[in-house]
């Protein structure tokens, strides 16, 4: 190997251990973020971290009080931490929302393949990582959070065996990551090599499964009836489109696939008087990983614009909320 290709190899190792680190420190910055979030909201007595708290509390150390439920595992796993590390479960339950916010930026930032694709996606990168429905998953839906971030692990992870242990381990700890696993499947079944499904063909699946999901979900368990007032769940619309018009290769990508399902079953909730308002930071988020491994810079651009206006108005909608 001549000396040239040794240092051009050695640059290039250099630099990606560099932008690793960077994106560690970015990541670790937004973990700090969502502990103060979840330390406002529990000093206002908001989202679900408050409830979880005063439970905990009347609990005290008695596990045995904890019945056999859809949260068993979660409020379990929260003793336990709590017992082991001998430690407060404010500490236990912001330790999370840390540990699970900085996982996913961290993965979402070092999927990041160039620099020219970072000054494109950057601005979008940071509205979407604060809009409050994605804080939402990582502070006061914490139980969802942990779920999505076990399902994430799966979904970028080598490994088959370790992919299915993952799956089966999001969907024990919350029964919401589900639909997100019926969506994932469904787009490979409608993508292998052995059924070429019409791309007409293959979004009239993913409405009538979208239905499916919802209609589904309301028989098998209790869902919210839409609270959201007209002119927010307006702006969720909004968005709504742009996830879904944007681009059309976003069918043909398995994030992008599950991003426009999820906004789906939003939308065919708020038709049959169901809350789905859960998915809407999941279908976010993951359509920003669909921009990261396929989007080209058009598209990112287009979208930024677009969903400009919606990240002002949903934080504008949650500070008056909040105060």
């Amino acid at each position: 190997m001549s000396a040239s290709i040794l240092k051009k190899r050695t640059l290039s190792i250099r630099k990606t251990t560099f932008l690793q680190l960077f994106a560690a420190l970015l990541a670790l910055t937004y973990g700090a973020f969502i502990v103060l979030s979840l330390l406002l909201q529990l000093s206002l007595g908001s989202g679900d971290i408050d409830s979880y708290i005063h439970y905990f509390d009347e609990a005290g150390n008695d596990a045995s009080v904890v019945a056999f439920g859809v949260d068993y595992v979660f409020r379990i796993g929260v003793f336990w931490l709590t017992e082991f590390f001998d430690v407060t479960t404010v500490t236990v339950l912001t330790s999370m929302g840390f540990v699970i916010s900085t996982i996913i930026f961290y993965i979402y930032a070092i999927s990041i393949k160039s620099k020219k694709q970072l000054i494109y996606i950057l601005p979008l990168f940071l509205m979407v990582f604060f809009t409050p429905n994605v804080q939402v998953l990582f502070s006061s839906g914490i139980r969802s959070g942990i779920a999505f971030t076990i399902l994430m692990l799966g979904f970028v992870s080598k490994d088959v065996l370790l992919r299915y242990v993952l799956f089966f381990s999001s969907a024990l700890i919350h029964l919401s990551m589900l639909p997100i696993l019926a969506l994932y499947f469904m787009f490979y079944f409608l993508n292998n090599k052995y059924i070429k499904t019409p791309f007409i063909f293959s979004i009239f699946l993913l409405i009538l499964g979208s239905f499916v999901i919802a209609f589904g979900s309301t028989k098998v368990h209790s869902v919210d009836v839409v609270a959201a007032s007209m002119a927010y769940n307006l702006i969720i619309f909004y968005v709504a489109l742009l996830i879904i018009f944007i681009n059309k290769k976003a069918l043909k990508d398995v994030y992008g696939f599950m991003s426009v399902g999820l906004i789906l079953v939003y939308l065919m909730g708020i038709a049959i008087d169901g809350s789905f308002i859960r998915y809407v930071g999941n279908a976010i988020i993951l359509y920003l990983f669909f921009l990261i491994k396929r989007g080209e810079g058009g598209t990112i651009q287009t979208f930024t614009l677009g969903y400009f206006p919606f990240f002002l108005l949903t934080l504008y909608y949650s500070i008056t909320n909040w105060f």
